[in-house]
C-alpha cells in the first residue's frame, strides 16, 4: 500500500536498514468502528518479511470524513468496486501516515518526514 521512499534503521536497537511497507492486512466493522490490522513489512533484498502489526480503530465518522475527502479530492474512476474501496484504504493509510505526527518531533512514525512516504508499486498480474 505505501512504503518508504528509501531504506531506513527501522531497529529500536541496531543499525539494519529496510524499506518500510505498511498494509492494511484486514479489517472489521463494529456497530460504531472500523478496526484495521496494519503490518509493518521490512523489504530487504527484495525479500517482504512482516516486522510489527498494530490494529487501529477508527470512529465511523472519522472514516466518513476521509471517505467524503478522498471522493472530493481524488479522481476513482474507471476501477471497480472493490478496487475503489481498497484504493481508498491506501489513500487513507497515506493520509494518516503523513498527518498522524508524532507529539515531541513533528514527524511521523519511524521519526520520518511526511514526504519520506510513497505508494508501493502496484504488483504485475503476470507475475
Amino acid at each position: 500500500m505505501i512504503q518508504t521512499k528509501f531504506p531506513i534503521v527501522y531497529q529500536d536497537r541496531g543499525d539494519a536498514e529496510a524499506i518500510i511497507k505498511l498494509e492494511i492486512f484486514s479489517f472489521y466493522a463494529e456497530k460504531e468502528k472500523t478496526v484495521y490490522l496494519v503490518h509493518d513489512y521490512t523489504i530487504i533484498d527484495d525479500v517482504q518479511e512482516i516486522y510489527k502489526a498494530k490494529e487501529v480503530a477508527y470512529s465511523n465518522q472519522q472514516i466518513n470524513d476521509i471517505d467524503a475527502f478522498i471522493l472530493a479530492n481524488y479522481n476513482l474512476s474507471g476501477l471497480s468496486k472493490t478496487e475503489r474501496e481498497w484504493k481508498k484504504i491506501a489513500i487513507a493509510l497515506m493520509l494518516d501516515t503523513k498527518t498522524n505526527l508524532l507529539e515531541n518531533s513533528g514527524k511521523t512514525i519511524y521519526r520520518l518526514e511526511p514526504d519520506d512516504w510513497e505508494f508501493s508499486p502496484q504488483p504485475n498480474p503476470e507475475d
